[in-house]
């Protein structure tokens, strides 16, 4: 379902809605996921009986991810994480891509087709900086929605975009993420390097982005998937190869291509 953005800034203006008040990413139970997507019930079912060496006298928790960077098991967390894709999302338009969402925040659309598939609802000001700010993208990038509203300036877009002046942020985010829209899949972010002496994930996306997480401010983003119980098989994988299973080249004894 389309949402309009004349819509979606009446609402805002109706409700005194303040961007600085929207302090929480909120998961919404109504979102739609694929089939291949575990609901919470399914989670905790299959991970009630776990034991590992990091929960070895309670259940692994549902409600929260609780392993920190200074963990040994870590860094191969970390490539894990990357193995399964499960930080990879896309934007979508305001008030959801193709179906009637939440319209008082932007919503991710995290690890689409896996067991982790979710939404979230990011509020505007957050995902504002982590779409300009972070990814740093400018207004020479999507020429095609900026050559509508005047000249390309070679500018970042929050330049370009307002609340509630043309172009604004809600065109943009249907340009980006309606139904449509070939940047839907593409322009979403992935991990490229892992550094684990500078403690730094460089990531990649489309339109030739690449920019640096520091291992704290990639953990953000996989708090926003994973409780423990959703990483129940991270800890029986540990347990089962050791230290250096994802992380390591070559660890089991097969040959690595010369660099």
């Amino acid at each position: 379902m389309m949402f309009h953005a004349t819509g979606w800034l009446w609402s805002l203006a109706g409700q005194g809605v303040l961007l600085g008040l929207l302090a929480f990413t909120r998961p919404a139970e109504a979102f739609p996921v694929s089939d291949a997507a575990w609901s919470e019930a399914q989670w905790e079912q299959r991970c009630k009986d776990v034991q590992t060496s990091y929960n070895q006298t309670a259940p692994l928790p549902t409600d929260r991810f609780t392993l920190k960077p200074d963990d040994p098991r870590f860094l191969d967390f970390l490539y894990w994480v990357w193995a399964n894709k499960i930080i990879e999302h896309q934007v979508e338009q305001v008030g959801g891509t193709e179906w009637k969402g939440p319209s008082d925040g932007v919503i991710f659309h995290w690890a689409p087709g896996s067991r982790w598939e979710t939404h979230t609802l990011v509020p505007f000001d957050h995902a504002i900086h982590h779409i300009a700010d972070e990814h740093q993208w400018q207004d020479t990038m999507f020429k095609d929605f900026f050559e509508r509203f005047g000249p390309v300036k070679g500018v970042n877009i929050k330049q370009r975009l307002s609340m509630d002046k043309p172009p604004t942020w809600a065109q943009f985010l249907q340009h980006i993420g309606g139904p449509e829209s070939p940047y839907y899949r593409y322009v979403f972010h992935q991990e490229s390097v892992i550094d684990p002496v500078r403690r730094i994930i460089t990531l990649v996306g489309g339109q030739g982005v690449v920019f640096e997480y520091s291992f704290d401010r990639y953990l953000t983003e996989i708090k926003e998937i994973l409780t423990d119980c959703k990483a129940y098989q991270f800890f029986e994988l540990y347990d089962r190869y050791g230290q250096g299973f994802a992380s390591k080249a070559g660890w089991a004894g097969q040959p690595v291509p010369n660099r």
